[in-house]
């Protein structure tokens, strides 16, 4: 008997398929990529060159040349990010821990409500926000930006929650047996089993605060306190023209989101996966 013959004609179109999507996604970055390493000149040639001749740094040299705040504002960003991350990682984790292990008539009610605040649109809370935050006289501060995230997220108290459900009872138990308290639980049973959801965690939050460009701009007023993402808008009206050191900016930008998915993309997909294991 004859065995069948691949379908030469379908593989053809699915990799034409993945074809295109792959340069849907990946043409931008190498524009972007290709664009900072030409010369001021060499962008505005007719038809536009993809590789560039000659290649050149001089893009970065312009670029905090002209802003020298640069700098301040990625020292700003990391600083607000790792801020947020550890606010969510902790205050999150610890209501999940709540959810997951407290048995109360009152936790079937309390977890849905939890949800229920992410159909809540963020436009509906920024002028209630606005004037808390100007009553506290927070405004021109970081506080707005990073207490928040101090008092727990619903998506991150959800992946924790979920996650926590996958771990044995068993081990709590054993921990009670040992003399170890419901925080000796939490710290030395749940947390360091649950890597792969702080991980998850830890990405999903800092690429949030690292691309916020709302916050920044309706709480900062002054540019020494400016982020990144506000620190670049402010650039294209000062470099309009210098699409090379605009190009550069934006790569500097993506670099730290970047590293963290390259390095901990196995960690976001086991932490997802287990979330979805048991409700």
């Amino acid at each position: 008997m004859d065995r069948p013959q691949p379908n030469g004609l379908k593989n053809l179109g699915k990799y034409s398929l993945l074809t295109v999507t792959l340069a849907l996604f990946v043409g931008p970055l190498l524009w972007m990529l290709s664009t900072m390493l030409k010369t001021k000149t060499e962008t505005y040639q007719v038809p536009p060159s993809i590789i560039p001749d000659p290649i050149t740094l001089e893009s970065f040299k312009r670029l905090f040349s002209v802003q020298p705040l640069m700098w301040n504002w990625i020292g700003n960003s990391f600083t607000i990010s790792i801020l947020i991350v550890i606010g969510a990682v902790i205050s999150s984790s610890i209501v999940a821990y709540g959810f997951s292990r407290f048995h109360t008539r009152h936790r079937i009610y309390l977890f849905p409500i939890v949800l229920a605040t992410l159909m809540i649109p963020p436009s509906i809370m920024m002028i209630p926000s606005y004037v808390l935050f100007t009553k506290l006289d927070w405004i021109n501060t970081w506080l707005p930006l990073i207490v928040p995230a101090w008092l727990g997220g619903a998506y991150y108290i959800f992946l924790f929650r979920q996650f926590f459900m996958t771990i044995p009872h068993e081990l709590d138990e054993a921990t009670y047996l040992d003399g170890g308290g419901r925080w000796t639980v939490y710290s030395k049973v749940i947390m360091p089993l649950s890597k792969p959801i702080v991980v998850t965690t830890v990405i999903f939050a800092f690429v949030n605060s690292w691309l916020d460009f709302l916050g920044p701009f309706l709480y900062l007023k002054e540019n020494t306190k400016f982020t990144l993402s506000v620190g670049l808008q402010l650039l294209i009206g000062q470099t309009s023209q210098d699409f090379p050191a605009l190009a550069a900016g934006a790569f500097i930008s993506i670099i730290p989101i970047a590293l963290l998915f390259l390095f901990a993309q196995r960690y976001i997909v086991e932490g997802v996966v287990l979330t979805g294991s048991k409700g």
